[in-house]
């Protein structure tokens, strides 16, 4: 008998599955974290900071990959097409959700394809206006709508996006039709209200910080419920505006649907370890965003719970469907 079949005797006596094995080496090589939209986005840096405290509990490297396109289409389907091995995770928002909703047809199914790991962090938005801008508040961009019919034009990063639901939401609830100018780059869409040739957007106050620092931005009231600890000053639009508005976007891990469970186990461990450290959540603070930590089981229910919501949304601006890769 070869040696290589006498050393694995042993093993096979006592029962003990390969995978299993397998499992308890896991990790023994480095992660790859697949970031599905652009550096510096308030979803990059969370995934970033995310990374290097989950590198730390794990012992290996994790490694970020930005491959953003598509509204985030572009790097999921990298991590779809993945072996279901736990090497390669995405670290994604909402947007993977709605995606389904707004494109004609995905290489991969969002919900099937994908199972949650850990939940990070919550991200509101604000509603922003250029420095000319005569609005200082919601209210105020309310009152206007509806006296000036057409007259208001808000800039988004595209159709059924979150900026374009967040707008459908807000034109809704306020009875308005603030027009809709959507741009392919949030970017874009921001600078063009910097510069005065939109009147209003919303975009992530880890963008709109340094801007309205800089006092190239009016801030007139965040997405939350709550008020945001990085701009407390500046009121929730349900508060002062139209009370009920909510619409946030969350920052967490996914795997792929088959990835064993025991691997999704260390993987939850490590990273829900990372959120729930005072010193992480105080980056992401600094940075607008909301700590939010969330095990695999609650960001499950999580998901499960928003998906519907996402999809009477998005069939309500008439984008369903509409987008083609």
């Amino acid at each position: 008998m070869k040696r290589r079949s006498i050393l694995a005797l042993p093993l096979l006596a006592t029962g003990i599955p390969m995978l299993a094995l397998a499992e308890g080496a896991y990790p023994d090589k480095p992660i790859k974290l697949i970031v599905p939209f652009a550096p510096g986005t308030a979803l990059d840096i969370v995934g970033r900071l995310a990374a290097a405290g989950a590198s730390e509990e794990l012992k290996v490297p994790i490694v970020v990959d930005n491959k953003l396109g598509a509204s985030g289409v572009i790097g999921t389907e990298v991590v779809a097409k993945a072996a279901p091995d736990g090497y390669t995770l995405l670290f994604t928002a909402p947007a993977h959700y709605i995606n389904q909703f707004v494109f004609a047809s995905l290489p991969f199914d969002a919900v099937k394809d994908f199972r949650p790991v850990t939940k990070v962090s919550n991200a509101q938005l604000v509603m922003v206006a250029g420095k000319s801008s005569p609005f200082t508040t919601a209210k105020q961009v309310i009152e206007f709508a509806k006296a000036n019919p057409g007259k208001l034009r808000y800039s988004s990063s595209g159709l059924g996006g979150t900026i374009h639901l967040a707008f459908s939401l807000f034109n809704q609830m306020a009875g308005t039709t603030i027009e809709h100018v959507p741009y392919t780059s949030g970017s874009q869409a921001l600078t063009d209200v910097i510069a005065g040739h939109l009147d209003i957007t919303f975009t992530a106050i880890a963008t709109a910080l340094p801007q309205a620092k800089a006092g190239n931005l009016k801030l007139l009231g965040v997405s939350g419920l709550k008020r945001s600890s990085a701009m407390p000053e500046v009121p929730t639009i349900s508060e002062a505006a139209l009370p009920g508005f909510e619409l946030t976007s969350w920052g967490g891990a996914l795997a792929r649907n088959n990835v064993p469970d025991a691997l999704i186990e260390k993987l939850n461990a490590a990273f829900l370890k990372v959120a729930q450290r005072s010193e992480f959540q105080a980056k992401l603070v600094a940075a607008g965003i909301e700590p939010d930590p969330l095990g695999t089981g609650a960001f499950a229910k999580q998901i499960e719970a928003e998906v519907p919501k996402w999809k009477r949304l998005v069939e309500s601006t008439g984008a369903a469907h509409s987008q083609k890769q």
